[in-house]
């Protein structure tokens, strides 16, 4: 899925991270390669995109700009993206 930064007006690829839901590509090469892996009510990162490691929520998102990951909270990707 895409979405739209209001700010930069860029048109960004993004995953709602949720265990049971289609995921983009990179995210499913990510879990091929152990970059990604769930938690209790995480996803635990490493070394993915940019990201060294980190644990994303639940219901937040990461958004892909073809080179990097951006773990973005659910409050912030509402106010500041819009899904095309």
């Amino acid at each position: 899925m895409f979405a739209l930064h209001l700010r930069t007006k860029k048109r960004l690829e993004f995953w709602q991270v949720e265990k049971n839901t289609d995921r983009p590509c990179w995210a499913n090469q990510a879990f091929t390669d152990g970059g990604f892996s769930w938690n209790d009510k995480s996803l635990s990162v490493k070394n993915v995109g940019g990201l060294l490691k980190m644990t994303v929520p639940i219901g937040d998102y990461l958004v892909f700009n073809g080179k990097y990951l951006k773990a973005v909270p659910k409050a912030k990707f509402v106010r500041e993206y819009r899904v095309d």
